[in-house]
């Protein structure tokens, strides 16, 4: 509405001004065009469009700005804290990450598949988030809080040492996800999701806090062969999914084996990215460039087709004038 507001304006203007242009222009017809008195016909329609080429320009420059403002206030909107989803990935940073046993065929990391898990869900997700990751193995550790940028949880998990900030001993999984619970449960209500990362490999399995109010969804997403285990630290290692389904159920959660297939789409419900339909023709803001474009071109290209196809007419100056009257004298005079 603003923008054919600001068009009209300009156009009433402009129309007014070009009135009063062609009323002085008449005034002076025969001095300005010679014995005609006046232009070529086609010339009439220059009042006209002049002030419609303005209104478009003025249009098209009014909608952009009133878009490219909708946009920044929806985004302050989008990046309020109060109304975010928090993001939170607890990753088992321990040992028997480390073994190769994972992945469709057996032959990443453990550690390197669940990198592959918390990408895909990157990739999927979109809105107004905040991210977060916690480490764990012996304790836990916030390693990244309330991030607006992904890339953050990216470098997470592509290989910084953090495990080394840790006492070194076995993995205590009940009391490390105690003490990541604490981190988010002054959250607001509802407003976190926490995905667990880990193969639950644990020397111990101490009673689970219940799930605070500030976590709306618990993921517990199992990595590594939950068949075939390998030997470190004298014990057998592999993915197990008991304990895993117990935690989850601890939590009132959902226990995912990851190891082969990702984290399904549907299990993200609203964080997952929504893909627009096509439109069809033309955008608003594709119209408001076009019309800027038409109405600046033609505004341009105006007072060079007036001046060379305007009117036949082409006045001398005086000093031409009297050159050639000279001329003319010399030629009678011989």
């Amino acid at each position: 509405m603003l923008p054919l507001l600001a068009a009209l304006v300009v156009l009433l203007l402009t129309l007014l001004a070009e009135w009063l242009h062609v009323r002085r222009i008449r005034a002076v017809g025969r001095l300005a065009f010679g014995p005609a008195g006046a232009a070529h016909g086609w010339t009439r329609v220059v009042p006209w469009l002049r002030p419609l080429c303005l209104a478009a320009f003025t249009w098209g420059l009014a909608t952009l700005i009133l878009l490219k403002l909708t946009e920044k206030a929806g985004g302050d909107r989008k990046s309020d804290s109060k109304t975010a989803t928090r993001l939170m990935f607890l990753a088992d940073l321990s040992p028997s990450m480390y073994l190769t046993d994972a992945g469709p065929e057996g032959k990443q990391t453990r550690q390197a598949r669940m990198r592959e898990v918390v990408e895909g869900i990157l990739q999927r997700v979109s809105g107004n988030l905040r991210f977060g990751v916690i480490a764990f193995w012996t304790d836990s550790l916030p390693v990244v809080m309330e991030a607006r940028d992904p890339e953050l949880v990216r470098n997470v998990f592509n290989g910084l040492p953090i495990s080394y900030s840790m006492p070194a001993g076995q993995t205590d999984l009940g009391q490390a996800l105690n003490a990541a619970v604490k981190l988010v449960n002054d959250f607001p209500e509802g407003s976190t999701r926490l995905i667990i990362l880990t193969d639950g490999d644990s020397a111990n399995l101490v009673p689970i806090a219940p799930r605070p109010k500030s976590v709306k969804e618990v993921f517990v997403l199992g990595v590594g062969n939950p068949h075939k285990g390998t030997f470190i630290d004298g014990h057998l290692s592999r993915q197990e999914g008991d304990t895993l389904r117990e935690v989850a159920s601890a939590m009132m959660g959902t226990y995912v084996d990851v190891n082969e297939k990702h984290l399904a789409t549907s299990a993200l419900g609203d964080l997952v990215v929504t893909t627009a339909l096509p439109q069809r023709g033309m955008s608003l803001e594709e119209w408001a460039v076009l019309a800027m474009v038409l109405g600046a071109a033609v505004l341009a290209l105006i007072p060079v087709a007036l001046e060379f196809f305007g009117s036949d007419w082409k006045p001398v100056r005086p000093e031409r004038e009297d050159a050639a009257r000279a001329q003319e004298g010399a030629v009678a005079a011989r």
